[in-house]
């Protein structure tokens, strides 16, 4: 059983769903591009899983540009599922997989029939089956965002290699090692919180590390796509440690000053020592002293020249009006979307009571 309910942006809000006494609503929160035979096998998974356990699923796809649409009926959910309702928001365009998810997290922002979102990849290597840790992990560490750690990769040696050298770089411009990507649970105090932070544009798990929220991490291993292959290669793992790197541009900078510092004070001390050497010593040779010293006056002037417009970049990005995800997201939202599998527990009991009786 289903029902669709459209509407344009401007104003629309999902249906509050109710849920039985004593059971927990979950959000999960998915960007989609192209790829819905994989979201299909998602739901489903997460259907098989977790019918049952007490937990009712909102399942939340974000659209990211998609040239095919959504098609309800490629999902086939029996009445008792836990998955009560699939909403679709279409973006108008594609923004790329972190703000589509930022999208996502602020239209769920205001919802108060969920307790918790759990952000997770659509196509099977972030794996349904370790959404029970993160749950198990919640109620543990009551408002703590749960974070899945990857103690186990599935992906090529280059890949791995890669992604190490982007932990170092990480570590070394930010002081903040980073072991976990996108799948997370985050409590909804957690969500309204993020929305508001200007970093959720670029990156979430930078900005959850900028949030100051409390943490707990989970050992995941990565899965394996449903279909196809991985198109994370190894360009797009850069532009997603740039993303990550850019939550952090001020830290960066007064780290790239400190260095700067460090190799101007290294040069001038050089000067002086050739400067010495030359005229203290019958040591240098013709010629020696002049080629030093003017060598180490060029990279004295390149780290000032560094400096200067390192500086005047970061003041004049300071003075700029930020994007506010919770304030600007919604422009980018084209269509939404709710296809309700079933309106509550009662609805549900209802319909396998009639199929019974015929």
């Amino acid at each position: 059983m289903s029902e669709t309910l459209h509407e344009t942006a401007g104003g629309w809000q999902p249906p509050v769903l109710a849920g039985g006494l004593g059971r927990r609503r979950v959000a999960i929160l998915t960007p989609v591009l192209d790829d819905w035979a994989c979201f299909a096998t998602l739901v489903r998974e997460i259907s098989g899983l977790y019918t049952g356990s007490g937990v009712d699923v909102v399942v939340c796809a974000v659209d990211d540009g998609s040239l095919a649409a959504f098609d309800p009926a490629s999902l086939s959910l029996p009445p008792e599922s836990c998955i009560v309702a699939i909403e679709v928001l279409r973006l108008a365009l594609n923004l790329g997989h972190q703000r589509a998810i930022a999208v996502g997290l602020c239209a769920l922002a205001d919802r108060d029939d969920i307790e918790s979102v759990i952000v997770m990849d659509s196509d099977g290597e972030d794996s349904p089956s370790d959404i029970a840790a993160l749950l198990a992990a919640a109620r543990r560490n009551d408002a703590h965002v749960i974070l899945a750690r990857r103690a186990k990769r599935s992906e090529s040696a280059a890949f791995k290699l890669g992604y190490r050298i982007y932990q170092a770089i990480f570590y070394l411009l930010t002081g903040e090692s980073i072991r976990f990507g996108n799948y997370s649970l985050l409590p909804m105090a957690a969500v309204r919180r993020l929305v508001h932070m200007p970093e959720l544009w670029n990156n979430l798990a930078g900005s959850i590390l900028r949030s100051r929220l409390q943490r707990t991490e989970v050992a995941t291993a990565r899965g394996r796509r449903y279909e196809g292959s991985s198109r994370l290669k190894l360009i797009g793992l850069a532009v997603h440690g740039l993303s990550a790197l850019s939550v952090h541009t001020d830290r960066i900078f007064v780290r790239v000053l400190l260095g700067a510092a460090v190799i101007a004070l290294a040069s001038v001390l050089g000067i002086i020592a050739v400067a010495a050497v030359r005229l203290l010593t019958d040591l240098a040779i013709p010629g020696w002293a002049t080629t030093a010293a003017g060598d180490l006056l060029i990279i004295l002037l390149q780290t000032i020249v560094i400096v200067i417009a390192a500086s005047l970049t970061m003041l004049a990005s300071r003075s700029a009006r930020p994007i506010i995800p919770i304030a600007d997201a919604r422009q980018f939202i084209a269509d939404r979307q709710c296809h309700r599998i079933a309106a509550d527990r009662a609805d549900a009991a209802e319909v396998l009571k009639q199929q019974a009786s015929s």
